[in-house]
């Protein structure tokens, strides 16, 4: 018998992660802020962003996207009192492991695509 590890009414932090990194728009804002050596505002990233199926994402949907990465603290974000507001955003120390953990993952993905028998060339277990 395996027993369940978690309640039915909570999460692990692994889920709870997943559950973050599914969302359409967590994992190319990941990438975009990964790849500026420098804070970007959300017009900047809605601009590098190209979504699979060709469409962008929206400010709004960028901008609540980031106060739940920042929450959870993948990201941070700094305010500027210009006129209008401004606010810019970068990874924090956990968002970029996890953007390398990323880009490790996005490296496999490529090789896979390109050497048909790369992913059967691999031991599951």
């Amino acid at each position: 018998n395996v027993s369940k590890a978690t309640d039915s009414n909570t999460s692990s932090p692994l889920t709870e992660m997943f559950s973050h990194l599914g969302r359409p728009c967590t994992v190319p804002l990941i990438f975009a802020l990964g790849e500026r050596s420098y804070n970007a505002n959300i017009r900047e990233l809605r601009n590098s962003i190209d979504m699979s199926d060709g469409k962008r994402l929206s400010e709004s949907t960028i901008s609540k996207c980031l106060t739940d990465l920042t929450q959870i603290g993948l990201v941070e974000g700094t305010e500027h009192a210009h006129s209008p507001p401004k606010a810019e955003y970068c990874l924090t120390s956990t968002g970029q492991q996890l953007y390398r953990h990323l880009l490790q993952i996005r490296h496999l993905a490529e090789r896979a695509s390109s050497e048909p028998n790369f992913l059967d060339s691999m031991s599951a277990c």
